[in-house]
């Protein structure tokens, strides 16, 4: 039992909300967006708005969704005084005073207009009013891993789910309901409660029930939206079984509360026991249609009411109509009457004009895929199964379908669906309450494509996301353009169902950490974590020593996911990072790459990285990995600011890399690809794609320790794979994974900096003895200006390479003098195992021009001297990273 606006509300076992208010008498659900026209139950499968009421104080919520046991208080909103008496539904009547983009244009003067007018269309147009008064919520985050992920419980989802994990993978399926809801009695409910029963008893299966996939994000990545949990899916492959939605037919009256889509109708009666109306009309066309209506004409003799009216088919179905009900062949629905709700219905057949009087209309004219989803994944691997690949499909050919997308390596793609004839009048859009006479409008002030008329008219942008209306949008757009593909789609992007904050925001008490897909691999191997930016990563693994051996005289490898890894793509994508950066970029020949320094407007180092040529303009950029997030917004800031057409795609957490490097490197690569790795092939700051393992990579020749070495950037679902490949193959050459403290060590002995250890606020490439990184007389680029006029002033501050004989090093941070005069400290400091001394790199203040010879370091320990050095203390030629 729940409240409703004041009075108590009784339900049955397996009532919904939104079941049991219309078991009450409730006919009326809400009011629409923009007009506040009444709005009844419409598809009972939360595809659109009707049902959106504030539940226990949350509105827009979808009351055919939510169970009636989980609900306490329930009341309708975004009207007045109630719903069923509002005001603002006078608004229908001055309609041609709000035309499509009618915010776009008025009340633009006087300016103190526009602040007045705002929160009154806020207040109009609101679905209900948030409140303040709700405790804060609990939810956590899980994160999982499976080998297949399965979006939809129905036949072909459940069909996927069983064949993978009878292959012996690990399976995650979840369904935004409850496994078998949907379906009435019969053959079907019966197979999907079998399959069900077999997975429940697999332990390498995990069903989530009433837990919605919002989106699928490169890497591929699946929030899924449980009760309590947010369900971080990282799956191997994934299968969208998400099943599809009776297609949502336009004419005038089309909105009326007593309109149903046939599967609504259907599910009214097969599983909530109740009729849509006393008097129906069913349009069918399609085999499905008929079996909707017999559910009806049943469901009429069992309970005694009054017989279904009139069935309006095409002429090959016609025969298969009932006995006792009136048949119309050939008719199409022109109008339906009524002022609140459904009077009767105007049929147009080859006989002209049929007027039936009626209150309820049942449409059951062709499906349309639910692929919200499936049109989300570009890259990743995706198979589709079931009616979201074939709409109509039968039960065997669901199920089969479902056991093919589980074995399938294929990437499916959603089929080109026949669209519906173009709409003329009529709301095309129930969310926003968009009618076609607005999208006329919007056609002749000149939005001809489905993606401007989208944007113009918010046509598709509501709550159902297109779910009911895209096909109609489509449909106009081609009926208009014969050029325009109906295949054209409008872009398809998350969340494809309405998702609140404070899911998103699951886990948000816990501190902020990131792991790579590797951090399981590091504590197996015993590593020390430690913070490195907002990631975590190895700091050693029990043997820094031996780790920086295993790079100088064999092989090590490293885990460098962290790095910002961005792509770079459009035509203006050379000229824009030539402006930004201050090495040339247009020079970089095919598949090489360059070390670039990223500066601000003062002309100061704020990060580092390598510039990569892909080839027709593309390029792949990484940087530090505390500094990607800063790179990205400072890249798209100038994008912005100098309107330059580029694309930049943050590939950080979709990409991971894995540093080879040693004297041996090469040598354990070539037991693991046939591909070509030599000098030639792949020169010191080459890039090319080589298949390693059976891992595709990106490898870029680098050499920040200072050894022959190779960044091989994958995908993140085959870095354990290659990781574990690269170790067990690497034994016979003492392979060792290394951590930060010898990575920091073999970079110091290259003399390479590390940007924010090494730099400081006010760091410019000529202190820090960089300025073979910058072209002073390319064009203008970002800070040389500022570089231009620092030239100008004594410098008097440098970064100098210091060595310290003896044993021991002092400590990094070590004051420096010259005499009993402070001049500097020590940024890095560690003592060479190979050289036999100390090695450090320094900030010293000297006279102009005038680099102290050598200075004194001093710290807990004691005082050490040191000697200015000049370039790399180890390998000073670069000979072995270029072998």
């Amino acid at each position: 039992m729940f409240e409703f606006e004041g009075r108590a509300i009784r339900c049955q076992e397996n009532d919904s909300v939104a079941s049991a208010l219309y078991r009450d008498g409730v006919r009326s659900f809400s009011r629409s967006f923009k007009f506040h026209r009444k709005r009844g139950l419409y598809c009972l499968t939360g595809d659109c708005p009707n049902c959106l009421m504030t539940i226990d104080g949350e509105p827009a919520v979808r009351a055919c969704c939510t169970p009636a046991s989980d609900a306490r208080e329930v009341h309708r909103g975004n009207a007045w005084p109630s719903a069923e008496h509002d005001v603002m539904s006078v608004l229908w009547h001055v309609r041609a005073l709000l035309p499509v983009g009618f915010y776009y244009k008025s009340m633009i003067r006087p300016r103190w207009l526009w602040p007045l007018a705002e929160r009154v269309i806020r207040h109009v147009a609101g679905l209900g009013t948030v409140s303040r008064t709700l405790a804060p919520a609990r939810r956590e985050q899980m994160n999982h891993h499976p080998d297949l992920l399965v979006i939809g419980g129905g036949l072909a989802g459940l069909a996927a789910a069983l064949a993978a994990a009878e292959r012996g993978e690990s399976v995650l399926l979840a369904d935004e309901g409850d496994i078998g809801e949907r379906f009435g009695a019969g053959a079907a409910r019966g197979r999907v409660a079998a399959l069900h029963a077999q997975l429940a008893r697999r332990r390498s299966v995990t069903l989530l029930q009433r837990a919605t996939a919002v989106g699928i994000y490169q890497g591929p990545l699946v929030p899924v939206v449980g009760k309590d949990f947010l369900h971080v899916v990282h799956p191997a492959r994934i299968v969208v079984a998400t099943g599809a939605v009776e297609r949502h037919v336009v004419f005038p009256g089309g909105d009326l509360p007593g309109v149903w889509l046939g599967r609504g109708a259907s599910r009214l009666v097969g599983v909530h026991g109740m009729m849509p109306g006393r008097r129906i009309v069913m349009i069918a066309s399609t085999p499905e249609g008929l079996e909707h209506l017999e559910t009806l004409r049943a469901h009429v003799i069992r309970s005694g009411h009054s017989a279904v009216v009139a069935a309006v088919v095409p002429a090959v179905l016609a025969s298969k109509v009932p006995a006792g009900i009136e048949v119309i062949v050939d008719g199409v629905v022109k109008r339906a009457k009524g002022r609140g709700a459904v009077r009767a219905v105007v049929i147009q057949s080859a006989l002209g004009l049929h007027t039936i009087a009626c209150d309820a209309l049942v449409l059951s004219l062709g499906l349309q895929p639910r692929d919200g989803l499936l049109r989300q994944a570009l890259e990743d691997p995706v198979q589709a199964a079931g009616d979201v690949l074939l709409p109509g499909c039968s039960a065997e050919v669901a199920e089969a379908s479902g056991y093919e997308a589980a074995f399938s390596k294929q990437r499916s793609e959603s089929n080109p669906i026949e669209l519906p004839p173009a709409p003329s009048s009529g709301f095309v859009c129930l969310c926003e309450d968009v009618l076609t006479e607005e999208l006329e409008h919007a056609w002749h002030e000149g939005y001809r494509s489905t993606e401007l008329l989208k944007r113009y008219s918010t046509t598709t942008m509501g709550a159902c996301q297109g779910a009911l209306c895209h096909p109609q949008l489509r449909a106009f757009v081609c009926a208009r353009s014969p050029e325009i593909r109906p295949a054209q789609s409008t872009t398809a992007r998350p969340p494809a169902r309405p998702v609140r904050m404070e899911d998103v925001a699951a886990g948000i008490r816990r501190p902020l950490e990131y792991h790579t897909p590797l951090h399981d691999r590091h504590l197996e191997h015993g590593a020390t974590m430690e913070w490195a930016g907002t990631w975590k990563r190895p700091g050693h693994y029990g043997d820094a020593v031996a780790e920086y051996w295993a790079v100088r005289s064999g092989v090590g490898i490293m885990d460098v996911s962290t790095l910002g890894k961005y792509l770079v793509s459009g035509p203006d994508a050379t000229a824009f990072l030539e402006r930004l950066y201050p090495c040339r970029v247009a020079d970089i020949k095919l598949h090489r790459s360059r070390y670039a320094l990223l500066l601000n407007e003062a002309g100061y180092i704020f990060d580092d990285g390598l510039i990569c040529a892909l080839g027709d303009g593309g390029y792949f950029l990484t940087f530090t990995s505390s500094g990607g997030d800063a790179a990205e917004a400072w890249m798209r800031e100038w994008a912005e600011t100098w309107g330059m057409r580029v694309h930049i795609v943050n590939r950080t957490a979709s990409r991971s890399a894995i540093n080879v490097a040693g004297p041996r490197s090469r040598e354990l690569l070539q037991l693991l690809t046939s591909d070509a790795i030599d000098g030639v092939s792949i020169p010191y700051g080459g890039f090319r794609d080589i298949t390693v393992a059976g891992v595709l990579c990106s490898a870029i020749r680098v050499g920040f320790v200072g050894e022959l070495g190779y960044e091989l950037h994958h995908r993140n679902r085959d870095s354990e794979r290659l990781w574990d490949a690269l170790l067990d193959t690497g034994r016979a050459l003492d392979i060792r994974p290394h951590g930060l403290d010898a990575l920091r060590l073999l970079r110091l002995e290259k003399g390479h900096i590390i940007v924010g250890q090494d730099t400081d606020f006010d760091t410019t490439p000529v202190k820090a003895g960089l300025e073979w990184a910058i072209k002073m007389d390319k064009a203008a680029f970002v800070g040389q200006t500022a570089l231009r006029r620092l030239a100008t002033v004594p410098r008097e501050r440098s970064l100098l390479p210091l060595t310290f004989a003896g044993e021991r090093a002092p400590s990094e941070g070590a004051q420096l003098f010259v005499g009993d005069q402070h001049v500097g400290y020590l940024t890095s400091a560690g003592y060479s195992p190979i050289l036999g001394h100390g090695v450090a790199l320094g900030w010293v203040r000297h006279a102009v021009g005038k680099a102290p010879h050598s200075v004194e370091a001093r710290d807990t320990i004691g005082k050490f001297v040191g000697l200015a050095a000049d370039g790399p203390f180890y390998d000073p030629k670069g000979e072995r990273l270029r072998a």
